[in-house]
């Protein structure tokens, strides 16, 4: 992964020539870059080798009426050279050749103009004494083929030391000869330079997108993680902690959800109290009281088929059930059902005015709603029902029902 604090401290540690360093990075991010400017200098230079075609197809015609000489024979060469270049990379591509193979045959088609080049700038010496040929061409390659130093390097040093070499075996003018040695110096310095500001803005800004697109893929694995922990942070703030079912808020916001769109819906409201269950903590521990809780509230989902979004522990032992649109036959049914699943817990209450074992009682009211804000006038109505349910002997079931929304 590329690292933003080596860019930093490679920018402190080398001042005015951060322009020509990049920021450290892994070998894959190497290999990506090396292919992504092996891509973009086979595509410039099979653009260059049309090109090129077309030169030396012109000069040639325009030379051969002068008879046949070096220069034709020159003209023609590099015409062959860059048709087969543009075959034999026609050919590779087909292939799905490697990468190495692909990058040989772009250089030793970069090294081979080069030296083209120079072939044409020392005949030159003989007739005219310029160096245009090699000019043009050390540039081009300069300017158009992204390469980093030491191969920028190795691919030019054959041709400028050819060059150097066979200037004072061409050129007799002591006087000219000095002025191309100093001009050529100064031209091929800063033809490196140029390359190298070339190279270095487009490996940093190849570096500089991949950094980006980590920062954006970190940036969405944190936004996921954040949305993961929100959710669960979410879910245990309307979930109850010892049950597992949902508590007072995440009943609420069920009721809110399901009321969302204010049409109106028949509300069978069921609070369920633990009976005598204090007595059943001071004698048998709370130990034992937060399992009976468990099992009541896993028991009444599981075996009375309880939509588990609209049961919760409502408080301490108390329980409520929201059912909607549940037909009025339907309601006694649910309620024996109930008390039905705590009876087979088969839990021992040796403390109970009610039975011998764990029992509930039940207060259950119900009522057309339309409005969330009616809710607490539905728990005060069944909490009603369920002080009398208690006051009438416990474990028992009481209803209030209310056809219209007049209490509204």
């Amino acid at each position: 992964m590329y690292n933003k604090h080596n860019y930093h401290r490679i920018e402190e540690k080398n001042g005015n020539y951060a322009a020509f360093t990049l920021p450290t990075a892994t070998k894959e991010n190497k290999q990506k870059l090396r292919e992504l400017i092996l891509e973009e200098n086979w595509k410039r230079t099979k653009l260059f080798a049309v090109i090129i075609m077309l030169f030396e197809a012109v000069l040639t015609i325009m030379q051969l009426p002068e008879g046949w000489d070096f220069y034709v024979g020159m003209y023609i060469g590099l015409f062959l050279a860059a048709g087969m270049y543009l075959l034999i990379g026609s050919i590779m591509e087909r292939n799905q050749a490697s990468v190495r193979s692909r990058m040989l045959v772009v250089h030793f088609f970069v090294f081979l103009f080069l030296v083209w080049g120079t072939m044409i700038t020392l005949q030159d010496q003989l007739h005219y004494g310029h160096v245009m040929a090699f000019v043009v061409n050390y540039m081009c390659v300069s300017a158009l083929f992204l390469v980093e130093r030491k191969l920028y390097v190795l691919l030019v040093l054959p041709s400028v030391v050819l060059l150097y070499v066979g200037l004072p075996i061409y050129q007799d003018a002591a006087g000219m000869l000095f002025g191309h040695y100093v001009n050529l110096s100064v031209f091929i310095f800063f033809c490196w330079l140029a390359s190298q500001l070339l190279y270095t803005g487009f490996a940093a800004n190849f570096y500089n997108k991949l950094l980006l697109t980590d920062m954006n893929e970190a940036l969405e694995v944190q936004i996921q993680q954040n949305e993961a922990m929100n959710d669960k942070l979410k879910k245990q703030a309307t979930m109850d902690e010892l049950t597992g079912i949902l508590n007072r808020r995440g009943f609420q916001s069920y009721i809110y959800t399901m009321l969302a769109d204010r049409s109106e819906k028949k509300l069978s409201l069921f609070l369920l109290d633990v009976d005598a269950f204090k007595t059943y903590n001071d004698h048998y521990g709370h130990i034992r009281g937060d399992e009976v809780l468990r099992l009541i509230a896993q028991s009444v989902h599981q075996e009375a088929a309880i939509p588990t979004a609209g049961w919760a522990r409502y408080g301490g032992e108390e329980f409520v059930l929201a059912i909607f649109d549940l037909p009025a036959e339907k309601l006694k049914e649910t309620a024996e059902a109930i008390q039905q699943s705590i009876q087979s817990l088969h839990i021992d209450h040796a403390y109970s005015p009610a039975a011998d074992k764990v029992t509930v009682s039940i207060g259950v009211y119900s009522a057309p709603i339309a409005n969330p804000e009616q809710l607490p006038y539905f728990l005060g109505q069944a909490d009603e029902a369920l002080y009398e349910a208690k006051r009438t002997g416990r474990n028992t079931v009481k209803h209030k029902e209310e056809q219209s929304k007049s209490y509204a």
